[in-house]
């Protein structure tokens, strides 16, 4: 029977160490008592984590003394071990961050009682990294206007109306702008729909050189964009509206051969204290860029500077 354990140990010991997965056993007291292969190796190539995870080290006093970004998630797995030790919980697992100096890594780490008379836990460390990074890139994708590569319209209106919700809440200063590339179906017509992406992209371009790094510029359209400006009141909007304006107007689009300039009309309108989403706003800006359109393209108009009658009855 002795043989027969030894046999059983030895060959459960070969196949824990077989896995990828990093694994260790803790005893009641949470004190680590084995490792397998794949543990040792990770705490090998970083040597931070062999000082503090190797056998008899105390699992849960490395979790409640770990300090920086990554502490939050240190106490969470202590309470989902601390309430698997004491019989609480059959199993706890949780994703979370481990980013070495090199590369960013996630893991999904186990914790699961052990099955002796003497209690204990198994926990394990599996890498998710491939997918959590593909999760980063479906969400980017769902986001993102493939044409031009800016942020769409559901986008733009989420991280907007964190704007607008700041604004009522600090009564800071806020504007959004849409921008209309002018004549766009003509550009189509004529010169193709080929050169009609160019020009879109040629537009986004032109106005990123122009932008901060906090302004939210997006496609929300076929050849509508809108720009939230934080921090901006109407005369600065109007003020950056100009400058993208002309930026525009003087680069050419080439065509085979060929050489034309396109323009776009602009409408500004300054986010209220007390509004609760930016489509209000939105509506507002809509209305000035009408307003430029029938003042003859090419130009920027602000919703302040509208008459009444020009303005949408939402607005």
């Amino acid at each position: 029977m002795t043989m027969q354990i030894q046999e059983a140990t030895g060959f459960a010991a070969a196949v824990i160490d077989a896995l990828s997965s990093h694994i260790c056993v803790v005893d009641k007291d949470s004190v680590i008592v084995t490792v397998n292969r794949a543990w040792q190796n990770f705490t090998i190539e970083n040597p931070p984590v062999s000082s503090r995870t190797g056998v008899g080290t105390n699992y849960l006093k490395v979790c409640r003394i770990a300090s920086g970004p990554d502490s939050e998630d240190a106490e969470k797995f202590a309470l989902g071990l601390e309430s698997v030790l004491e019989g609480k919980t059959e199993l706890f697992q949780m994703e979370y961050p481990c980013h070495s100096p090199t590369k960013n890594r996630w893991f999904l780490g186990r914790v699961t009682p052990l099955k002796t008379k003497q209690r204990g836990a198994v926990i394990s460390h599996m890498t998710i990294t491939d997918r959590k990074l593909l999760e980063f890139e479906l969400v980017r994708l769902a986001a993102t206007d493939s044409l031009t590569g800016l942020p769409n319209r559901r986008y733009f209106l989420e991280t907007a109306n964190l704007e607008v919700a700041r604004v009522s809440r600090f009564g800071a200063a806020a504007s959004v702008m849409m921008i209309d590339l002018d004549h766009f179906k003509i550009v189509n017509d004529t010169y193709g729909h080929a050169v009609g992406d160019e020009a879109l992209r040629c537009l986004t371009q032109v106005c990123k050189k122009l932008l901060r790094q906090i302004d939210v510029f997006a496609r929300i359209g076929g050849e509508e964009f809108a720009i939230m400006l934080p921090g901006t009141n109407a005369t600065g909007a109007v003020s950056l509206a100009e400058r993208l304006r002309l930026a525009v107007y003087e680069t050419p689009i080439n065509s085979n051969q060929n050489q034309f300039n396109i323009t776009a009309s602009f409408g500004v309108a300054e986010v209220r204290v007390g509004e609760r989403e930016v489509d209000q706003c939105l509506n507002r800006a809509d209305s000035a860029l009408y307003a430029a359109k029938k003042a003859g393209r090419n130009c920027v108009m602000s919703f302040a500077a509208i008459p009444r009658e020009a303005q949408k009855s939402d607005a």
